[in-house]
Formats: structure tokens, sequence, C-alpha cells
């Protein structure tokens, strides 16, 4: 019995090292401007983050910052997008959200929080 109670704890142990802890951001929001889209977000700790737009697939289609140090806690951080993908064109009709790619806690999260851009153009 011993034997099986350290065992149980062992593994809780290991499982706990392996799982990534909670939210990596918080406060996520993006506001439509005339001619481009701000996303606002906060990060739950320090981190080396690249920020970047992805379509409904999970493909990104923009990147807005390059891998840069910022501060989480209640740092607000906020970028622009002006609706263009990589290339300089005009991306398509569709569902997009914010990517944050963090280096230092080896993690990927993709918002909930999204920007629709309707066929005749605009958002919501």
């Amino acid at each position: 019995m011993a034997l099986l109670l350290a065992a149980t704890a062992g593994a809780m142990v290991l499982t706990q090292d392996l799982r990534h802890d909670g939210p990596v951001a918080s406060s996520i929001h993006w506001k439509t401007r005339s001619d481009r889209y701000r996303v606002c977000f906060r990060l739950t700790r320090d981190d080396t983050v690249q920020v970047s737009v992805v379509d409904s697939s999970d493909d990104v289609v923009s990147v807005l910052a390059p891998a840069q140090p910022l501060e989480g806690g209640d740092a607000a951080h906020c970028f622009d997008w002006n609706g263009l993908a990589a290339g300089g064109l005009p991306v398509g009709p569709g569902t997009y959200h914010l990517q944050l790619e963090l280096q230092d806690a080896d993690r990927v999260a993709v918002s909930g929080e999204r920007v629709t851009i309707p066929a005749t153009g605009g958002s919501s």
C-alpha cells in the first residue's frame, strides 16, 4: 500500500511538472479604427513574445511584432494591424485571432477573441 501511495505521489509530481501553468494572457480586446485594427492584452508573467494574427486555420497571416521581451502583470501591450497579410495584400474575408508565441514558457496560445472581416470590408 505504501508503495502504491509513493508511486501515485510521484506520478502527480511528474504530471504537474509537464503541465503548462494557466492562461498566458488576459484582457484581450480588438478595437476597430478607420484604417486598422488594434489589439491589446496583458501577460500573466514576463516573457519574450512574438505577436501574430492568424486565420481560422491558425495559419499566421501577419506578424505584428517579432519576438521581444514584454512585461507581465498590469502592463497593457497594444499592437496595430492594418488588415494586410505578410505580403502586403489585404486579407480575405474571414475571422482572425491573436496568436502569442511565448519563447521563455515554450508555449503558443491563440486567443478566443477575434476580429471578423466581411466580404464588403470593415469589421465586427
